[in-house]
């Protein structure tokens, strides 16, 4: 089974890079988002615990009776802190790599012929994952801002700090 890892910035258009190959891979091309499973990891009891033990009470809200990962005031704090963007990805990032390892020796015990990782942070996380190729996906600074805007709903200003917060 070929293991392939498609990375680069936020708003560069990896999710569609993916999707592509996914679409024109037939079967047996199994995918896994990295992003995806941090979202799902957030709302984990064991990381909710630990949100609030790294960043206080205002990390967790309560929303329609459930305790969940306040995310947008987590997006505010982690690109305005570099520290605090490092406690979070220490929290986050050994789960995604556990999960992605576990995907895809499902992929490969179930007759898989291609593994798509989509893993934005590839270079920047300072592990190795590896890949028989890897793609790297960019895209202009202005596209990412107005991908940002449309699909995700967020301003400028919280855009240039997660703009900044990564490698170019």
């Amino acid at each position: 089974m070929k293991s392939w890892i498609i990375t680069g910035g936020v708003g560069c258009g990896k999710s569609s890079v993916c999707e592509l190959l996914r679409s024109n891979g037939g079967l047996g091309v199994w995918s896994f988002s990295a992003d995806q499973e941090a979202q799902r990891l957030l709302d984990q009891p064991e990381i909710l615990e630990a949100l609030q033990s790294t960043f206080g009470k205002e990390a967790v809200i309560e929303e329609a009776g459930s305790v969940k990962a306040n995310r947008a005031w987590l997006r505010e704090r982690v690109f305005a802190d570099a520290a605090s963007k490092a406690s979070l990805e220490d929290l986050l990032h050994p789960g995604v790599l556990k999960s992605l390892e576990i995907q895809r020796e499902e992929a490969r015990k179930a007759g898989g012929n291609l593994f798509l990782a989509e893993v934005p942070l590839h270079y920047e996380i300072g592990s190795t994952v590896s890949a028989d190729l890897i793609l790297v996906v960019a895209a202009s600074r202005t596209m990412q801002v107005r991908r940002l805007m449309e699909r995700r709903g967020l301003d400028e200003s919280i855009i240039e700090k997660m703009l900044r917060a990564q490698w170019p």
